[in-house]
């Protein structure tokens, strides 16, 4: 199978701190950077309210599924694709008739993470080859890429590709995106790459061709990890991904054609990449202010952040406000009118979900009702000052 690399390119503002440029010595630079991936969120008091967010809905908010995480639409918005543990067995549920039938339990496997659909129907799978025993969740981060065919005539076909965290699906073609990451065996020097391929079929066996690698972390001065998120609809011409550690962690976008990488969160703090508005406008994102690090201490909840280089952000859920819970992987169906998202527990494992809920966007007021960040006190290295509550406070 072939494959390309970009040439190495100049790139925006973007790029991280002079210091961090003129560091000359190895010995400073792994100082830097374990300090950026290692460091400690502020004391910031949260999770004042007792009991649990899933007991106090606002009217907008309502639970599909009392336990399940990692969901994914389909093309139709009628049906969701959800696991039972972070390593676990794949299910499909109707929006409508809220029936669940299992995708995944008809041949033996070790478990996956992630399952997105694909354009033609087929489901894309992220998983371990094999998982010990005594540590099933360890397999999260040694995964490969498989494909489950619609049918479920055959087990899942391996793609031959190791994959970290979520892969990228398109909603046109069979075009993929993933991370290959040494994550967590190797931090400081450790790779981190973005991939994009086609998915084509021979004789009916399905494979990778026209793998490109997009990113590498030597694109950032080796100060970020990647995980890819969603091809900006409509027009696909985007790959929006997360950088971890890059300023706490940013939501970020490569132009597929020119390589150009843009900062959409333009934030100190952690910030995660979930799903796409389908009008490619904005994306739901996971927010923990004022936290630094790799991966965040958990107070999370979802935001709706402005795809156009200004930095907005509307919060969007209120879950962190309840001691020990906040909110997890959105993902936005797509007619753009629902978003579906977890329940996430504070001493958890990053990832966790403890349910599935419905958040209806159409109550979400107008864009222009948006803040805008402080962008003197982020140019000064602190914390954005956090948005005022926006009209659709359930609390």
């Amino acid at each position: 199978m072939g494959s390309s690399e970009p040439s190495k390119r100049s790139v925006g503002p973007w790029r991280p701190s002079a210091l961090a440029r003129a560091a000359s010595h190895w010995s400073v630079f792994a100082s830097l950077l374990t300090a950026l991936l290692c460091g400690c969120s502020s004391p910031e008091q949260r999770g004042s309210l007792s009991g649990s967010p899933a007991s106090a809905l606002p009217p907008h908010i309502s639970q599909l599924l009392a336990a399940g995480l990692r969901p994914d639409w389909s093309a139709d918005g009628r049906r969701l694709l959800f696991l039972d543990h972070l390593v676990g067995n794949v299910f499909e549920t109707d929006l409508e008739t809220r029936a669940v039938r299992a995708l995944t339990s008809h041949f033996d496997h070790s478990g996956f993470t992630r399952a997105r659909y694909l354009a033609n129907g087929d489901v894309l799978l992220c998983g371990p080859r094999s998982t010990a025993v005594s540590k099933p969740e360890g397999g999260r981060w040694h995964t490969e890429l498989w494909l489950l065919d619609a049918d479920l005539s055959r087990p899942a076909w391996p793609l031959g590709q190791a994959c970290f965290e979520g892969p990228a699906v398109s909603r046109r073609s069979l075009r993929i995106a993933w991370t290959r990451s040494d994550y967590p065996d190797r931090v400081v020097l450790g790779r981190s790459e973005i991939w994009t391929a086609e998915i084509v079929f021979e004789s009916g066996t399905p494979r990778l061709a026209k793998r490109t690698k997009l990113l590498d972390r030597s694109d950032f001065h080796y100060l970020a990890f990647f995980e890819t998120q969603d091809f900006r609809l409509p027009e696909e011409r985007e790959l929006i991904f997360t950088a971890y550690a890059h300023r706490g962690g940013e939501v970020m976008g490569i132009d597929l054609e020119t390589r150009e990488v843009h900062n959409y969160s333009q934030n100190w703090g952690y910030d995660e990449a979930e799903g796409v508005f389908p009008d490619g406008r904005f994306a739901a994102v996971e927010r923990e202010p004022d936290t630094y690090t790799l991966t965040p201490q958990g107070h999370i909840d979802i935001w709706r952040t402005a795809l156009d280089g200004s930095g907005r952000s509307q919060r969007l859920t209120y879950f962190s406000d309840f001691a020990g819970f906040g909110a997890n992987n959105p993902v936005v169906s797509p007619n753009g009118q629902w978003m579906a998202f977890q329940l996430r527990a504070v001493d958890g494992p990053h990832g966790n979900g403890q349910g599935i809920f419905l958040f209806d966007l159409r109550q979400v007021p107008d864009e222009h009702a948006m803040p805008r960040p402080h962008r003197g006190a982020a140019r000064q290295g602190a914390a954005a000052d956090t948005p005022q509550r926006d009209p659709i406070d359930p609390w």
